[in-house]
C-alpha cells in the first residue's frame, strides 16, 4: 500500500494533545486521540471545541482511543462489567463530541485468567459490545478492537464474528503480538479474514517487551510485513505509537520511506 502523510495517524493522549496542539498543527499530523478515565471525567466542551476548530481550521483528521487500564467487558464480575461499559459508553460519546467516526478499544481478555474459560469470556463480554455498537452505529462509528496481550488472534477473530457487523472491525497491534504473542507476527496476521483488520497500530520492540522503540530500532520486519498487507488487499489505518516527540519525526520518514 502507498503510505502518504496524510494517511497517518500519531496516537496522542488526550491532555498531551492539548498542551501540544501548536506542535501538532506545525507538524501538520492526524491523530489517534486517548481518552483514558480520567480524561473521560475532566474535559470540557471549550477544550472539544478547541480541539474541533484547529483541526478543522489546519484540515488534519482524528480519530480515539478509549480507556482500558482495569477495565474487563468479559468479567466474570458484574460490576466490574457494569463499569467497563459505563466507560466505554462515556468514550464513545466523547468520539461523537470530538467529530470523529472511529474508535479503538482493547478485548480487556486476560490470559492467566481466561486461557481455559475464553468462551466463558466472550459470552460475557458480547453484552457488552452490543450495548456499546448500539451506541456508536447511530452515528455511523466504527469500533475496533486491539489486541494487547493475547498470545493469539483468536479471541478478537470470534469476537468479531459474533458481533457480525460493519462498524466492529478489529486493530492488529503489530507490537503486541510481537511482545507477547505465541506465534510469529505473520502467523497472526493470516488468521484473520478478509476484510476484519481496519486499523494497524505500529511500534517496535525487541520481542522481550513492548517498549514502543522507534520503527526500525527494534526486530520486526517491516518491509515483510506491508507486503504482506498488501496481499491481503486492504487499506487501513494506520496509526504510529511513539513514545517521545523525537520519534513523531522517526516515525514519518520510515514510514514514507517505507511506502513511498
Amino acid at each position: 500500500m502507498r503510505i502518504t502523510r496524510e494517511k497517518v495517524y500519531f496516537h496522542v493522549p488526550y491532555r498531551v494533545l492539548l498542551d501540544n496542539l501548536d506542535a501538532i498543527t506545525e507538524k501538520q499530523i492526524n491523530c489517534e486521540i486517548y481518552a483514558d478515565g480520567k480524561a473521560l471525567d475532566t474535559y470540557t466542551q471549550s477544550e472539544v471545541d478547541k480541539i474541533n476548530s484547529v483541526f478543522l481550521k489546519y484540515g488534519l483528521s482524528k480519530i480515539a482511543h478509549g480507556p482500558f487500564y482495569d477495565l474487563n467487558p468479559g468479567s466474570r464480575d458484574p460490576k466490574a462489567r457494569e463499569l467497563t461499559n459505563r466507560r466505554f459508553t462515556a468514550a464513545v460519546e466523547f468520539c461523537k463530541k470530538i467529530k470523529a467516526n472511529y474508535i479503538v478499544f482493547h478485548s480487556g481478555f486476560q490470559p492467566i485468567f481466561y486461557r481455559e474459560t475464553s468462551e466463558l469470556f466472550l459470552d460475557l463480554s458480547v453484552g457488552v459490545w452490543k450495548d456499546i455498537l448500539s451506541i456508536a452505529v447511530k452515528d455511523n462509528i466504527v469500533i475496533s478492537i486491539e489486541n494487547s496481550i493475547e498470545p493469539s488472534p483468536e479471541i478478537i477473530i470470534k469476537l468479531v464474528a459474533r458481533m457480525n457487523s460493519p462498524n466492529f472491525k478489529a486493530c492488529f497491534d503489530i507490537g503486541h503480538f510481537n511482545a507477547f504473542g505465541e506465534k510469529s507476527i505473520f502467523d497472526c496476521l493470516k488468521e484473520y479474514p478478509v476484510g476484519s483488520i481496519s486499523e494497524l497500530h505500529l511500534s517496535d520492540n525487541k520481542g522481550d517487551f513492548d517498549s514502543h522503540l522507534a520503527l526500525g530500532e527494534g526486530q520486526i520486519d517491516f518491509v515483510r510485513f506491508f507486503k504482506e498487507i498488501d496481499k491481503m488487499g486492504i487499506e487501513p489505518i494506520i496509526t504510529s505509537e511513539p513514545h517521545s516527540k523525537e520519534d513523531i519525526e522517526k516515525n514519518l520518514k520510515f514510514l514514507l520511506a517505507l511506502g513511498g
